[in-house]
């Protein structure tokens, strides 16, 4: 996807469309594609789709234009953004565990 291409999908032009997206929506057309890469992108490896498959299938170049943006608009990497959810979810299994399956209160009554 590019500004040329939105601006020819809509018959204007390319600095009208960058303007007005601008004004419209608070940040470029450019600023605001790669935001929507990077949330599909944490997605993919949420579900545990390697940063190497989730970076072609964003459409990043390469895995440094991807590892740099990722960086950059999360201040973590991809590799620690996949650590610190294992973390999470390891944390959460034991609480679960700790508690019951159904948390505290509601487990207790109904094995009364």
């Amino acid at each position: 996807m590019s500004l040329d291409l939105l601006a020819n999908e809509f018959f204007i032009s390319k600095y009208h469309l960058s303007r007005e997206f601008n004004r419209l929506v608070g940040t470029s057309v450019y600023r605001y594609i790669i935001q929507k890469r990077l949330v599909v992108a944490k997605h993919l490896l949420s579900d545990g789709v390697p940063s190497t498959t989730v970076y072609q299938q964003c459409g990043f170049g390469d895995y440094s234009n991807f590892y740099r943006a990722f960086k950059a608009e999360y201040a973590i990497s991809p590799k620690e953004y996949i650590t610190k959810l294992r973390e999470e979810s390891a944390q959460l299994e034991e609480q679960t565990r700790e508690k019951g399956w159904y948390g505290g209160e509601f487990s207790q009554r109904t094995q009364s």
